[in-house]
């Protein structure tokens, strides 16, 4: 076996890489999916049991109403 052979030219390894990368990106973007709709079907179905139980969603971006200090005025 020559050295020569062992080596793939430069068009097998253009086309290994895009065939490969093509293939990652179908996988990476299916996962990515499939991880989306799992989160989102456990998230609705907690949403839904905090709803009967009585604890509404808490929204963090609203500003709490804080008691003013009352200042008497002289």
């Amino acid at each position: 076996v020559q050295p020569s052979d062992v080596v793939m030219n430069p068009k097998q390894v253009f086309f290994s890489v895009l065939i490969f990368g093509a293939a990652g990106l179908l996988l990476f973007m299916y996962l990515q999916v499939w991880i989306e709709e799992q989160h989102t079907g456990r998230f609705e179905k907690k949403r839904e049991q905090r709803v009967a139980s009585g604890w509404g969603p808490i929204n963090y971006l609203q500003p709490i109403p804080r008691i003013k200090p009352q200042i008497p005025c002289a």
